[in-house]
């Protein structure tokens, strides 16, 4: 089943961080998260073969700089500010994202998702 653009941004917005960071996890960097029992949400990269606690992307901001990273990676040119809120824009041959939030880790991964998704 294909998300339109709204749903996700209410999905998104529902969310608790560590769901977001998931969705990021699986969507961005082609991680699936497995959830280890008394210890926590895991990603394997599968480069190295290690596995590592899930990073929080949504709301640390060293986190959502691997996500700019990984679009810059993609081909995207990127702009993150501030006026009045964070914004993200990502632009890919053209086609612009751009999203606002309260923190520039939550406009970074929310307009990354949206970009990678196509939406």
């Amino acid at each position: 089943m294909t998300l339109t653009r709204e749903e996700i941004e209410k999905k998104w917005d529902r969310s608790p961080s560590w769901t977001r960071d998931e969705w990021i996890s699986e969507v961005i960097f082609n991680q699936p998260v497995k959830n280890v029992p008394w210890i926590g949400k895991y990603v394997k990269d599968e480069k190295t073969g290690h596995e590592y606690v899930l990073p929080c992307y949504s709301t640390n901001i060293s986190a959502a700089w691997t996500v700019l990273n990984k679009t810059i990676e993609m081909g995207m040119e990127i702009n993150v500010g501030f006026y009045q809120k964070w914004d993200c824009a990502l632009d890919y041959h053209g086609t612009q994202w751009n999203e606002q939030a309260d923190t520039a880790p939550e406009a970074i991964c929310k307009t990354a998702l949206l970009a990678v998704l196509g939406l």
